[in-house]
């Protein structure tokens, strides 16, 4: 192709940006990173001046959207985009510049409407290291896709599920999501308590339904196989234990030291809390289960750089107690 002719019939594209006020510092760099494209929608949760002069900086189109769930708040994102094409963007990811030039390849290319959406690799960044094994990289996730296509309906991890013919895939090597999310550990526990808190109530909503499974699609289709893994995985005996084996040791977390250890004893934990929650729910609380989430709080509790957060996981999970 011509330099001239390049991007001549090249499909335009809006970047959705879903963030509220605590998000202020990753934002920013997110904002850059997307400065090329045709339309930034910045979806504003917590209905922030902040934000909204953050947006006005950048050239960004602020909307602002009651939060329910991720899902549900992406979804009435999308339908907002001005463009036919939509690229997904967490407020605490970057656009990588090789990942910039080959979506805007892929934009340009007669092989675009093949797909329905491109799954694209981030590289998870824990506590400022990029994390390389413990199944964190590449781990693709549909980013850049149809306006036609929606977020699975899941309180938490929710992702976009195509037919296993309509999905093309970004290389690492040609370009991937820098995803700075564990920044310290304040920032994660904060996290930590409100995606517990999702996936109990998820669990609750689930438990109650009865959901066949396409077994093509799941024996074929890597991220619906994942989307019914995620379903069952909290119900099995033990599961916590097995996500510390599966990270740390069978996906060789082991590898990236200290911190890899660590991710794989904290994303255990979650688990295990996410489950406890489930219990204090439905009203089924085992007491050896909750003896023990009680220790671990206790500990968590007693660390000096949690003292100033007033451990609002520890008040959330004890309120879902009470409301059980």
């Amino acid at each position: 192709m011509e330099e001239s002719n390049f991007y001549m019939n090249k499909k335009k594209l809006t970047i959705l940006i879903p963030t509220r006020e605590e998000d202020l510092r990753p934002l920013r760099n997110a904002l850059r990173s997307a400065q090329w494209t045709d339309e930034i929608l910045l979806v504003d949760s917590s209905f922030s001046d902040k934000v909204a002069k953050i947006g006005k900086e950048f050239g960004a189109k602020v909307l602002c959207h009651k939060y329910a769930y991720s899902a549900k708040q992406k979804n009435w994102a999308i339908s907002k985009a001005k463009h036919n094409w939509i690229l997904l963007l967490d407020s605490d990811e970057v656009i990588t510049a090789k990942l910039k030039m080959t979506i805007e390849k892929i934009l340009d290319s007669q092989d675009l409407e093949k797909y329905d959406g491109f799954g694209i690799a981030r590289k998870h960044f824990f506590f400022g290291k990029f994390l390389r094994w413990g199944g964190r990289y590449p781990l693709y996730q549909v980013r850049l896709f149809r306006k036609s296509c929606r977020y699975e309906d899941r309180d938490v991890h929710a992702h976009i599920i195509l037919e296993k013919d309509k999905i093309g895939y970004i290389k690492p090597k040609d370009g991937d999501l820098l995803h700075d999310s564990d920044r310290n550990f304040k920032q994660f526990f904060e996290r930590f308590d409100r995606y517990s808190t999702y996936q109990a109530h998820y669990m609750k909503k689930i438990a109650d339904q009865k959901k066949k499974i396409n077994w093509k699609e799941f024996l074929t289709n890597g991220f619906y196989f994942k989307a019914v893994v995620k379903d069952i995985w909290f119900f099995v005996p033990l599961s916590s234990i097995f996500r510390f084996m599966y990270m740390y040791l069978f996906r060789l977390g082991i590898l990236d030291g200290r911190e890899g250890f660590l991710i794989a004893v904290l994303y255990a934990l979650q688990d295990y809390i996410s489950k406890t929650k489930y219990y204090f729910l439905t009203s089924r609380r085992p007491v050896m289960r909750v003896k023990m989430q009680d220790m671990i709080m206790d500990s968590i509790a007693s660390m000096d750089y949690f003292k100033d957060n007033k451990l609002n996981f520890l008040e959330s999970y004890k309120k879902i107690a009470v409301e059980a």
